[in-house]
């Protein structure tokens, strides 16, 4: 299995690849990642297969080529491979090439689904996923209780530089509802900025505390998650959202857009979803949430139940059933090297 990716970076969407690459190393599939020249590099997540690069696909004998980047998909060329496009991103450049190229498209969501019948294009179903056995609860109590005198503790993803996340959208809401209702609030926005990149700063200063954590290890994130009463997303245009997955998993009550989150944030049942992307309408239901602290607490606990389905074992295994599909009968064409993987 050679999966095609444009880089290693920390972004949620190369955690996937390396989730589902690992857990396909262990069930004996051999797997490589393939990243372009001067791209290689350590995992920043568990990975037991290979890391190569591009220039080595030609010749690998792969039965199978997966890339979730269009034009990468596109220029990537592995002589008798079942080509498979996984759909991550809404409108990404070259997509309608990508897709009618592909053997195979994968979609990570009921919404890329539902995005993709719109152009007549039938995906397989590989939604999820989140590492559950790493994302959970803490084992110390280290949530406050419902009764807490204490302050709410709120947490927003922080790339202000991809407005489609969110973040200053997000941010003004936890903001506006604590001054609405009066409930103490402390804001944790995180992020791993991208090399190069200037350091996230929001446009103006809250009025509520806040403070950033920038470039936290796996386990500090987790620990993060572990520490939150109330995770807020607003993002648009997403695929998987893998901060409010992570954040579910780990018993934050959640508050969210429906982008990216419509397979595991059911409104009032699992999380508080708002129908649109603005500050007032996340602010009414992140202040219902900081008046009800029960409600809060009953939330939560129902999310992290239904998360528990969305493992990346239980992606891997609906992705293989499709694979097996289409690969079944299909005829390898003639490769420089004729070792199978």
């Amino acid at each position: 299995m050679a999966l095609a990716l444009p880089h290693l970076g920390v972004y949620g969407g190369i955690r996937r690849f390396l989730e589902l690459g690992e857990v396909w190393t262990r069930r004996g599939h051999e797997v490589a990642i393939l990243v372009p020249e001067g791209s290689t590099g350590r995992p920043w997540v568990p990975f037991s297969g290979s890391i190569l690069p591009l220039s080595a696909l030609p010749f690998g004998g792969w039965d199978l080529l997966l890339s979730p980047d269009p034009e990468l998909f596109l220029a990537c060329r592995a002589p008798g491979a079942l080509r498979v496009y996984y759909s991550v991103l809404e409108r990404a450049p070259s997509e309608e090439r990508a897709l009618r190229s592909a053997d195979v498209v994968l979609a990570n969501s009921v919404g890329m689904r539902r995005y993709l019948a719109r152009k007549g294009i039938r995906a397989e179903d590989a939604a999820g996923g989140v590492n559950v056995a790493f994302f959970r609860p803490p084992e110390s109590p280290r949530r406050r209780a419902p009764v807490s005198a204490g302050p709410v503790r709120a947490l927003v993803y922080g790339r202000v530089s991809r407005r489609r996340k969110g973040t200053w959208t997000a941010a003004r809401a936890v903001e506006r509802a604590s001054v609405a209702s009066g409930v103490p609030v402390t804001l944790t926005l995180f992020d791993a900025p991208p090399d190069g990149a200037e350091t996230p700063r929001l446009p103006r200063s809250l009025l509520i505390p806040h403070e950033w954590v920038l470039n936290p290890t796996q386990r500090e994130l987790a620990d993060l998650y572990g520490e939150t009463d109330l995770f807020v997303s607003a993002e648009r245009r997403a695929g998987w959202c893998n901060t409010a997955a992570e954040a579910m998993a780990c018993g934050a009550a959640v508050v969210c857009t429906r982008s990216g989150t419509e397979d595991f944030a059911v409104n009032g049942v699992t999380a508080s979803v708002v129908r649109w992307r603005w500050s007032l309408i996340l602010a009414r239901a992140i202040g219902a949430l900081l008046r009800d602290p029960g409600r809060r607490s009953a939330l939560a606990a129902r999310g992290r139940a239904r998360i528990q389905e969305f493992s990346w074992e239980r992606t891997a295994d609906r992705i293989e059933r499709a694979l097996e599909r289409n690969l079944g009968g299909r005829t390898r064409a003639q490769d420089p090297t004729p070792a199978s993987r």
